[in-house]
């Protein structure tokens, strides 16, 4: 085999790796992005495709010439690495579509986007229900799940089904007890969520009733970020300076340290448990 030979079958060969690393990444990213609906459609679309690109058929080398034989041993070979990259890549490409999914790498926080609701003239109360329905498609109203508009689903991170919409995050909405308290305890124990029912049971001992508004307020911040990416609450324990500088568990924590020491300690063990058990489930 002569230099210029060697040097196109090194050629082929990177370039063969690429594509496969390139069309790997995309399906991965892709599949990694959407939810099991749009897979299917995608894997619909592309399983066609997938024989052709990796280049798998049958093969009958009897009866073959020297030379088309030695250009099919380096066929089978190109075909081998394209398949080899293209599987890594896929895998690499689903871990990383589902980590920017997830974490909503290129989305702002429900408290950014409250903020921003704010900062534009809103009552803070309502620039939460705003903000509320156009994620979850929660009616700010009444509290139940409605239809998800396409606007909604342009301007979500991630497509949650309606369980996970119709969860805490909607079910914790104050507008709905009229600032009666036996009301809202009643509602939340009727969720029969057991880390909810003993954070209730504790704001009942340690909050004084005017606050209590205001804790279940940022409480439904908390559960609403929780719904909407994968936390890590947990690993900040019950310290409660690092609920203050976590911008998402910030608003709790400051309606905690509003509470004398000793509830204080407790309200963070309290919610330091729930985090954890929700996150867990």
């Amino acid at each position: 085999m002569g230099t210029e030979d060697k040097k196109l079958i090194t050629s082929i060969k990177r370039a063969t790796i690429l594509s496969g690393i390139g069309m790997g990444l995309l399906l991965g990213i892709i599949m990694g992005l959407s939810t099991s609906e749009v897979v299917k459609t995608i894997f619909g679309v592309l399983a066609g495709l997938m024989g052709a690109f990796l280049g798998f058929d049958k093969r009958s080398y009897a009866g073959m010439e020297a030379s088309e034989y030695e250009k099919e041993k380096y066929n089978t070979l190109f075909t081998a690495i394209r398949a080899g990259w293209f599987g890594l890549a896929v895998v690499f490409g689903i871990l990383s579509g589902m980590l920017i999914r997830t974490q909503e790498i290129f989305e702002l926080s429900v408290a950014k986007r409250v903020t921003q609701w704010t900062k534009a003239g809103y009552d803070p109360d309502y620039a939460r229900k705003l903000v509320t329905y156009k994620i979850f498609a929660i009616d700010p109203n009444t509290g139940e799940l409605g239809p998800v508009t396409e606007v909604q689903k342009a301007g979500m991170a991630a497509l949650f089904n309606a369980e996970d919409r119709a969860g805490l995050c909607g079910a914790i909405d104050t507008d709905n007890w009229n600032n009666d308290w036996q009301t809202a305890k009643d509602a939340l124990l009727e969720l029969k969520n057991e880390p909810l029912t003993k954070l209730v049971a504790a704001i009942e001992f340690n909050v004084p009733e005017d606050q209590r508004f205001d804790f279940l307020k940022a409480l439904r911040i908390l559960v609403c970020e929780m719904k909407m990416k994968t936390t890590r609450f947990c690993e900040l324990g019950s310290d409660i300076s690092k609920w203050q500088g976590n911008e998402d568990t910030s608003p709790i924590a400051n309606e905690v340290e509003r509470l004398n020491p000793a509830n204080q300690k407790r309200m963070m063990d309290v919610l330091s448990s729930m985090v954890c058990q929700l996150e867990k489930d």
